[in-house]
């Protein structure tokens, strides 16, 4: 060994006997401190977390948008509900949501729920056996809370199964204050993905309130062919009348270009296909799940899949306290138009067309105080739901219901309720074996369809609740 290997071993040996000598030096006091120490009993302590901004009871899940918060960024609806317990979101694309996305609570997705717009109805017809959401014409612009409730044990909500999603818009503010709000925003990430955001909520002599909003989102897409392009118009407006009347006439306009996106695969059996793999995107195989999409794979080069949907929203909203109870009268409508271009089984299909339309009226009188322990609510719902260009009214649907939430003491809450349905039915009979159907059919359906909910207060944090409804699914044209 030689005189520096030897010097390098002193050094280590001597550096390791120090080291064992200071710890021991410190844990001589330390020990005798804790010795001396006498053990308090402060008893349990729970420590809860809740997420800013969401407020949750037996009755719904409330999420004020201005509290909200969530790592990234909030720019759609799908953006929040993926942060909610007991609701799934899947999605096309990661970058932003698109109209492929899928959206469920408790396993039940929208063909079995509804979403609602101020608390009226905004799903789809149904083409093709589907009441779809397009959840990338739903941005945050507008959006003051939303409303989550659970199961279909709420009568005032048509159709609801598995549960209710309720976004409510910002309508401008009662204000003499001139000066507005203003607020813009804008972000960028990976696969050329951005976004910019602008805002002005506000309010005119105590008269007149006022909120407006645009926004676009753009990005390449997280798969070949997957880009994206989405426009966002809001328009609102309030005129506060007397006797503390309110008169909202509000609208939503989205312009969607969406590609749909195509096999990308170095091993595909088709050498044409395969020879068109692009390794800037991830493998996309043609057996891939594509959500609700497509039943067939879409093949790269040539012509581009793709589709381009335009999606209204109009709403009229008058509210009016009367005696102990708001009266309200609300007129909506619902504009869809899509132009889809797709390879399928016979070849390549050019902007192939499909509308639908929704319109309807709401009459009801809610949270009308009795005897001390009820708060009762009634109401009429008329809707119109069709595909102009082909059949402008495929269903006339017309209800009433009647909803009593009876209080008994500081502990139990029982919510009777019942909806009656009258349901015109202009749709068609299948044809199987031979091609879409070709001959139509008329029929009604009728029937009352009631429901019941308990809760119970156990204590000052925890609650129970028991519910059993039956519900009415509007059937698919």
């Amino acid at each position: 060994m030689t005189s520096k290997m030897k010097s390098r071993l002193f050094c280590k040996v001597l550096f390791v006997i120090g080291l064992v000598f200071i710890l021991g030096m410190i844990s001589i006091p330390c020990s005798a401190q804790v010795e001396k120490q006498e053990v308090i009993d402060i008893g349990t302590i729970t420590v809860m977390a809740p997420q800013p901004g969401v407020e949750i009871t037996t009755e719904k899940t409330v999420i004020r948008m201005d509290e909200f918060k969530k790592p990234g960024e909030v720019r759609t609806l799908t953006d929040v509900l993926s942060e909610i317990g007991g609701i799934d979101v899947q999605r096309a694309n990661p970058l932003m949501a698109s109209p492929g996305d899928e959206v469920s609570i408790r396993g039940l997705n929208e063909g079995r729920m509804v979403i609602e717009i101020d608390g009226r109805r905004i799903n789809h017809t149904g083409h093709y056996g589907r009441y779809i959401i397009d959840w990338s014409t739903l941005n945050m612009d507008d959006v003051e809370s939303i409303e989550i409730i659970r199961g279909g044990h709420s009568v005032l909500h048509p159709f609801a199964i598995g549960g209710v999603i309720n976004i409510i818009t910002k309508k401008g503010k009662k204000t003499d204050d001139p000066k507005p709000d203003v607020n813009i925003k804008a972000g960028y990430g990976s696969y050329d993905t951005y976004n910019l955001t602008g805002s002005i909520n506000g309010g005119i002599a105590n008269i007149v309130g006022y909120n407006f909003s645009a926004s676009k989102q753009e990005t390449d897409g997280y798969l070949k062919n997957n880009f994206q392009d989405t426009e966002s118009f809001n328009g609102h407006l309030t005129f506060y009348l007397p006797y503390e009347a309110t008169l909202s006439i509000s609208a939503k306009y989205s312009d969607m270009h969406y590609g749909l996106p195509v096999i990308n695969d170095p091993n595909d059996p088709d050498l044409s296909v395969a020879a068109l793999y692009d390794d800037d995107y991830p493998k996309f195989r043609k057996n891939r799940d594509q959500l609700r999409h497509l039943g067939w794979p879409q093949i790269p080069g040539g012509k581009t899949p793709e589709w381009k949907k335009h999606t209204s929203y109009i709403d009229g909203l008058f509210q009016v306290p009367l005696g102990s109870g708001t009266a309200k009268l609300h007129y909506f409508q619902t504009v869809g138009r899509r132009w889809t271009s797709e390879y399928g089984p016979g070849g390549f299909t050019e902007d192939y067309f499909v509308d639908d339309k929704t319109e309807g009226i709401i009459a009801e009188y809610r949270d009308i105080e009795l005897f001390d322990s009820h708060s009762l609510t009634v109401g009429l719902e008329y809707q119109e739901l069709g595909w102009p260009d082909e059949n402008p009214i495929i269903y006339q649907v017309k209800s009433a219901y009647i909803q009593d939430v009876i209080n008994l003491g500081d502990k139990w809450t029982i919510t009777p309720g019942v909806r009656y349905y009258h349901v015109e039915m202009d749709t068609y009979s299948s044809n199987f074996g031979s091609g879409w159907p070709d001959e139509g059919k008329e029929e009604d359906d009728d029937g009352f369809y009631p429901s019941l909910k308990a809760d119970f207060q156990a204590t000052p944090e925890t609650a129970l609740y028991a519910a059993v409804s039956r519900s009415y699914r509007l059937p698919c044209p």
